[in-house]
């Protein structure tokens, strides 16, 4: 029942339920289109001895698509891996606390992805970098991966603004 709570901690921030169900969809779409591909790759090269070209370029640029449109997801419900070898030094009244101060990290350090991601983007734009098999640029994979990064960066601090909100309620 927690992990239910989780999973509809987006729908509780108004207004991002349906934005988060479409990140999800396409994280879904992405992750099964690369079993796809990765499927007829490993059958063509072992039945067929004719893999599939491009697979790997493939692969390569939709696995960092899928992870960077669940790490919003990942952010706004607290999926995310977490060590609590400090925790239980931490009384029960300051572990709100605790949580607006993690999302607040996690959240400048995403924004600091972001923002490199971006400067990559327009490097890769203006020296025209392209795959190597299909010859697609790749500004537009690293642009789209910045705006990703800031909307998880959002996402954490609507996380620590939710987790703040308790704090003063409680306070």
């Amino acid at each position: 029942m927690a992990a239910h709570s989780h999973f509809r901690a987006a729908d509780r921030i108004r207004g991002l339920g349906p934005a988060a169900r479409l990140l999800a969809l396409v994280a879904c779409i992405l992750l099964f289109a690369m079993m796809i591909i990765v499927f007829i790759d490993v059958l063509g090269r072992y039945l067929f001895l004719a893999p599939l070209p491009a697979a790997y370029e493939l692969v390569s640029l939709i696995m960092p698509a899928t992870i960077f449109c669940a790490l919003p997801l990942t952010m706004l419900r607290e999926g995310h891996v977490t060590v609590d070898l400090l925790d239980a030094l931490i009384p029960p009244r300051l572990e709100t606390l605790q949580r607006v101060v993690v999302n607040l990290i996690s959240a400048g350090a995403l924004a600091l992805v972001a923002w490199r991601l971006w400067v990559r983007s327009i490097d890769q734009a203006e020296y025209g970098e392209i795959t190597d098999a299909l010859f697609l640029p790749l500004w537009p994979f690293s642009a789209g991966m910045s705006v990703l990064c800031a909307v998880a960066a959002l996402a954490a601090l609507a996380t620590a603004g939710r987790h703040a909100a308790r704090w003063f309620r409680r306070g």
